[in-house]
């Protein structure tokens, strides 16, 4: 293996992630339904201008014969918070961001016709609200009505204005003041603004944790676009934070989500268990109706094309932080629900394993209001699925030559439009016109940019791997898992390459065969990466999510281990020079793998590790993380006490802080709520007092991803020159 310098690994990490991934697509059709015009929305790393800018490229293509007739782009779109076309196409709607003179940002909402901007709204100026809330995956929505004189959207409820006691125009009979101060109160009267609460200026309002630091208190609005005005619907019961709603038949009502934030708030990011219910808001009768059932957590409502029925997804409340959701059917007008999709326990391959979604597409139906497209993961794979919400059955889409991952974009007019990839395979577009939705095996695929070829320089293969009976989890014995292998090219007379062992977090995530740019990053340098899905990973069934509760530390470790262990054993990889990579739980699992297998590793790296539960408790926002993983029982006044803190410790790598001699480079962004950076410091001053090499990194301004451009790169490259540091036959 020829170790890479520092310039020649800029050079790597700038080709891997010079390749984009689509974000977003939608579809509109022209002569007669013939001329399909497919807009793309693609994210790129600039590392010039540290930013992950988004391009545009639009694509007309020929239904009949598939012939693209013409392309475009990649044109940067700038300042968009939302772009939303009218469900007639004849009109569009832009949430534009732009900076003021005092350098704040300042949104406006523009509306367009097919030839120019109509109008623009400074929606900040109608003083009704906060900061339009943008596609934040959780509580964001900005939906046109079906007449297409309003617009549905969530902000963040305006906030009074708060003043010190010591204010010269706190008080209207304040001598101070004066006659001014007088004067300001009667103006603010007159123009109908909040009076300002005095002695609240340092008062603490709780967010919604990691990467939703600015979600307080969201609210529905709904702006009358021909008028100007907003209208802020507080129906909701005072404890809840509303998100993700639509409109209802006829622009009657509003069906919206609503997260429960009493007595106090836990992290909703990569939690979609939180006890949570779905709403109906009738604007007419001015009443709220509860749509499902209680005690569950509930996300994604869409209405079907003819609004006679709305599909969500359910969990139960507690538990894996993502876990096998329920897909539920409710008729309209009736209210009447079933469970089209339910839970599945347990799957051997190839056996459809349940639904496991952390995210839905916005367009998801067929034009037969029957069936409906979603991604999920399935084992080490992310599938589409066609699903009839009558019958219940369902079919996997098939394209192919397509071998990794496949994810919906959006289906608009049965037109399915799909984003795939591999691990040697970056993201391009596939779509398909669906004729019959029950039978999705007649459909004719076309790429639009041709079919891609696999980058000749890494290879990957899906291995299958079953615990031995030692480690066996007793109530889930029938759970398997998998790792997926990526290798390095070599040529004739090479020697082996050095192995990376690549932990994910959550630990109730997963990795997929789609491409990912750090297992392509560590495979161009010359190494090979095992990436495991250890049981508790998801696409596996229900029963692997419960199975790894109680058992962390232990079995997700060891599921590691073995699976490094066989992968070995197949002679891919060279077993003296083995590396440990991960983060959060994934870099709890890597801080473990030094303690527990002390003389395996030759160095490793972690990210925002988790690396002692005790201390962990009381600083994360998702403290019921620390229960259900440990396997306790949590509410909301749960407390780590005398009884429980033994547990916690006897979990964490910490404890086997005295058989660590592995060097360690740590990587922390200052601004983690989930992994808060002091999980990170304790370990390194602990390696520190025991004399292991332990180098650590952190970077101002990130949180628990670390993904910031230029901390990003600076993560990687670094990971990267301590693994070359520390390879055999290199001093350390």
């Amino acid at each position: 293996m020829v170790i890479m310098q520092e310039k020649e690994l800029v050079s790597v990490y700038r080709e891997v992630v010079g390749y984009p991934s689509v974000t977003g697509a939608k579809v509109t059709l022209e002569g007669d339904g013939q001329i399909l015009t497919l807009e793309s929305y693609w994210s790129q790393r600039d590392l010039e201008r540290k930013q992950k800018t988004v391009s545009l490229r639009a694509h007309a293509i020929n239904i009949s014969s598939g012939d693209v007739l013409s392309s475009s782009g990649p044109q940067e779109v700038k300042n968009e918070l939302w772009n939303k076309v009218s469900p007639s196409g004849s009109l569009r709607a832009v949430v534009r961001v732009e900076k003021d003179k005092k350098n704040e940002d300042k949104q406006y909402v523009e509306i367009f016709d097919t030839k120019r901007k109509l109008k623009t709204i400074d929606v900040h100026s109608l003083e009704k609200h906060g900061k339009i809330i943008d596609n934040d995956g959780q509580f964001g929505t900005f939906e046109w009505s079906s007449s297409e004189g309003h617009l549905l959207y969530i902000a963040e409820k305006k906030l009074p204005v708060a003043k010190s006691f010591f204010d010269p125009k706190a008080f209207k009979d304040d001598p101070i003041g004066g006659e001014d101060a007088e004067d300001d109160l009667k103006d603010e009267k007159a123009t109908g603004k909040d009076e300002a609460l005095i002695g609240e200026e340092f008062v603490y309002h709780q967010s919604w944790g990691e990467t939703l630091v600015e979600r307080i208190h969201p609210v529905i609005c709904i702006l009358d676009i021909e008028a100007c005005t907003v209208s802020i619907l507080e129906n909701l019961p005072e404890n809840v934070s509303p998100g993700q709603a639509m409109w209802a038949p006829d622009d009657a009502g509003v069906v919206v989500c609503g997260w429960e934030h009493e007595p106090y708030r836990l992290g909703l990011k990569h939690c979609c268990q939180r006890r949570s219910a779905l709403y109906y808001i009738d604007l007419q009768k001015v009443t709220v109706e509860l749509l499902s059932e209680s005690e569950r957590a509930v996300r994604f409502p869409r209405f079907s094309p003819d609004m006679s029925k709305l599909i969500y997804m359910d969990t139960p409340v507690g538990g894996g932080h993502l876990q096998c959701a329920r897909l539920i059917k409710v008729a309209w007008p009736s209210l009447e629900r079933k469970v089209v999709v339910d839970i599945v326990r347990s799957a051997p391959a190839p056996e459809f394993p349940g639904l496991f979604c952390a995210s839905m597409s916005r367009d998801v139906w067929f034009e037969d209001s029957i069936h409906i497209a979603m991604s999920s993961h399935f084992r080490s794979r992310l599938a589409v699925f066609i699903i009839n919400t009558d019958s219940g059955k369902i079919q996997q889409v098939q394209v192919d030559g397509e071998q990794g991952c496949m994810s919906l974009l959006c289906v608009t007019k049965n037109i399915a439009v799909l984003q795939c990839s591999t691990p040697n395979t970056p993201a391009h577009l596939v779509f398909g016109k669906i004729e019959d939705p029950s039978d999705v095996s007649k459909t004719k695929w076309i790429f639009p940019d041709g079919q891609p070829e696999p980058l000749d320089w890494l290879s990957w293969s899906i291995n299958p791997h079953t615990p031995s009976k030692d480690r066996m989890n007793e109530k889930f014995s029938s759970v398997d898992y998998e790792s997926i292998l990526c290798l390095p090219k070599l040529e004739k007379g090479d020697a082996l390459p050095p192995l990376i062992v690549f932990s994910h977090g959550g630990p109730n995530t997963s990795f997929d065969s789609s491409f990912n740019d750090i297992s392509a990053f560590f495979c161009r340098c010359g190494y090979a990466t095992v990436m495991v899905n250890y049981r508790g990973s998801l696409g596996f069934g229900q029963d692997s999510v419960d199975s790894l509760l109680g058992c962390i530390g232990s079995q997700d470790v060891k599921d590691v281990e073995s699976a490094m262990v066989e992968i070995l054993a197949k002679g891919v990889a060279d077993g003296n020079s083995i590396f440990a990579f991960g983060g959060s739980h994934g870099g709890f699992l890597s801080t473990h793998l030094i303690g527990q297998y002390p003389d395996t590793f030759k160095a490793a790296a972690t990210r925002n590790p988790v690396t002692n539960l005790v201390s962990m408790f009381s600083t994360t926002d998702i403290i019921d993380w620390i229960f259900d993983q440990a396997g306790l029982p949590f509410d909301l006044k749960s407390l780590a006490d005398d009884k429980l803190l033994p547990q916690l410790w006897r979990a964490s790598p910490i404890a086997y802080i005295d058989k660590v001699k592995t060097p360690l480079l740590l990587m922390l962004g200052q601004e983690d709520l989930r992994v808060p950076p002091s999980q990170g410091v304790e370990f390194w001053r602990a390696l520190k007092a025991r004399n292991v090499p332990v180098r650590m990194q952190s970077y101002p301004g990130n949180n628990h991803s670390i993904s910031s451009v230029d901390a990003e790169a600076d993560c990687m490259l670094n990971t990267m020159v301590w693994f070359n540091k520390h390879l055999p036959g290199k001093q350390a």
